[in-house]
């Protein structure tokens, strides 16, 4: 049998001290891993590109951004490159220790992976702390094992915990009484996370949220939610 989860590891994620976030420009070359067909540039015409754009990455007012979603040839470059946070060892790591080797807000030299040439700039790892109010419902594409409370009565019973907020019940009260899942005890908390870490519909919200707010009703896969910041 598999060895049983360590019972004092924390359920709730802390605030990572490790996570790195980036945005970067990819100059692909034919054959470099995962290249697309039509790119037909030489591993040397890639190399001077990605240089090419470090320099203007660098320069006065160099907006990283556009640069990225005019010229790279990673999948990130319709969101300018963003590659948002992730923990060590998630990145090739010529990669990820040219992030790590450069102060938030600048720019790597020209990094070389399987991938192809990449400039690099390094941003601060935003993250938030929240708490949710869940009710799942039978039938929602993750609904928890067991549901079998139908969708008309999952709204209902989110928009009455939505009412006792509303008239100045406690949150953690209020998610004791109405909320499905494992974190009822604690209030709902589900520990800091960075950007596109929780399901795209909770994610920006979780991030427009001013610290002590609660959102409005959030669908999403899993069910309806109700999102508290707490820092």
């Amino acid at each position: 049998a598999a060895a049983a989860a360590n019972p004092d590891a924390p359920r709730i994620p802390a605030r990572s001290k490790d996570r790195l976030a980036a945005r970067h420009i990819l100059v692909a070359y034919a054959q470099a891993m995962k290249a697309k067909p039509e790119i037909t540039r030489t591993r040397e015409e890639a190399r001077a590109q990605a240089s090419t754009l470090r320099e203007a990455a660098v320069a006065p007012g160099a907006n990283f951004a556009a640069l990225a979603k005019k010229n790279s040839d990673d999948p990130t470059a319709s969101r300018g490159g963003d590659l948002g946070s992730f923990a060590p060892g998630k990145m090739v790591k010529a990669f990820e220790d040219a992030v790590g080797a450069v102060e938030v807000g600048e720019v790597t030299p020209v990094v070389e992976t399987t991938f192809g040439f990449h400039v690099i700039l390094r941003e601060a790892v935003v993250e938030v702390h929240c708490a949710q109010l869940m009710v799942g419902f039978a039938g929602a594409e993750r609904a928890l094992p067991g549901a079998t409370r139908s969708k008309e009565d999952a709204r209902k019973r989110i928009e009455a915990a939505k009412a006792d907020l509303a008239e100045g019940k406690p949150w953690e009260s209020v998610v004791r009484a109405y909320h499905d899942g494992p974190t009822k005890e604690d209030g709902g908390d589900l520990g800091w996370f960075a950007r596109r870490q929780l399901m795209p519909s909770l994610d920006e919200a979780a991030f427009e949220l001013d610290i002590g707010a609660t959102t409005d009703v959030i669908e999403s896969p899993a069910g309806f939610h109700l999102l508290h910041r707490l820092e």
